[in-house]
């Protein structure tokens, strides 16, 4: 979703640091070390698991000892995403799974048109995989719809679910609300620019070159999680190479065939419109955390459509609202976001 993809942007790449043009053997070293601390960090915590749809790769944090959190990233993020609250879950006695879904982090684009309670079936395995019987999942954004999708599919295996912005209102519904400037205005946003494209979705000859073109965008120290998006095709190099056009998310007409044409794309593709949350959560019966942007810039509300859900289930449901960002809460206030998982794990 093209939200995403500026949210990464915002996060990732465009801090408006400027690349000081240091000279190769310099940046090489930088890049070295960051590499050595990557893989140290992989080799502690970095898992892969075959099911009979995908190779799935994720994070895990902690042992099973009965209380797992499981943690689904937003459109074009990895399994890092959770990295800055992984600790202090498991201080709170969780073992905790990121997980990168179908062509994100470490796992590769399926080859199979797979959809997202394909992805559920994965997941399941996963977790079974891990001896895990029953978990919290959780997610942001795309993330969160893969949480809802997962909920429906599996619902014995699901003890809580956290969504952040996303999974709790139907996507295509939120479009269909909005007034046309704002979808004019939206659809603008996509079209992403043929200099940034070429950096971020191109095939490069090495680790060192996506590495290089990461650092000139965002020089701002350690790029040491960087290494969680790259993959290795053949002799090839790949950050983002072939994703948006997965998810549709490629220019303005492929997203209005997401939201408009469902039945001409792709089922992952499809997937995000013909997943109900109004309908799925009819009949919850576990707890159930929403936490909902409200910035100045948010072009979506979902405001009436996440208390029209909250007053199926008072009692089960938890309505958190932030003002601090319109879309990425847990990076643009971490303490807040933080705080609000510690309080709703605590009344579990």
């Amino acid at each position: 979703m093209p939200r995403f993809l500026l949210l990464l942007l915002s996060i990732f790449f465009l801090s408006a640091s400027v690349y000081s043009q240091e000279n190769d053997s310099v940046l090489y070293g930088e890049f070295l070390k960051d590499k050595a601390k990557f893989q140290s960090f992989e080799s502690k915590h970095r898992k892969f698991v075959q099911t009979k749809n995908h190779r799935i790769s994720y994070l895990k944090w902690g042992e099973n000892k009965g209380k797992v959190f499981v943690w689904l990233p937003g459109s074009l993020l990895s399994a890092y995403d959770f990295y800055p609250f992984a600790e202090d879950l498991v201080n709170q006695g969780y073992c905790v799974l990121s997980i990168d879904h179908y062509g994100h982090g470490l796992t590769e684009i399926p080859t199979g048109d797979l959809d997202f309670w394909n992805f559920a079936d994965d997941l399941a395995h996963l977790l079974k995989n891990e001896k895990v019987n029953q978990t919290v999942i959780a997610g942001f954004s795309r993330g969160a719809y893969l949480a809802t999708a997962f909920y429906q599919k599996y619902p014995e295996m699901v003890r809580a679910i956290v969504l952040e912005e996303g999974g709790s209102v139907s996507f295509k519904g939120m479009f269909d609300e909005m007034e046309q400037g704002k979808l004019d205005e939206f659809l603008l946003s996509v079209e992403i620019p043929d200099d940034l494209k070429e950096l971020l979705f191109a095939a490069y000859g090495s680790d060192f070159e996506i590495y290089k073109n990461i650092k000139s965008l965002e020089d701002s120290g350690s790029l040491w999680q960087s290494f969680g998006f790259m993959k290795q095709k053949e002799k090839q190099w790949i950050l983002y190479k072939g994703l948006n056009e997965y998810m549709y998310m490629q220019d303005s007409l492929h997203y209005l065939q997401v939201l408009n044409s469902p039945g001409s794309i792709s089922k992952y593709a499809a997937s995000m419109v013909k997943i109900d949350p109004l309908r799925i959560y009819a009949d919850l019966d576990v707890p159930l955390l929403i936490i909902e942007a409200k910035g100045p810039d948010d072009l979506f509300d979902t405001s009436k459509r996440n208390n029209d859900l909250k007053n199926l289930h008072r009692d089960l449901i938890h309505l958190k609202v932030f003002d601090c960002d319109s879309h990425n809460l847990h990076f643009a206030c971490p303490d807040q976001f933080k705080e609000t998982l510690k309080i709703f794990l605590q009344e579990l």
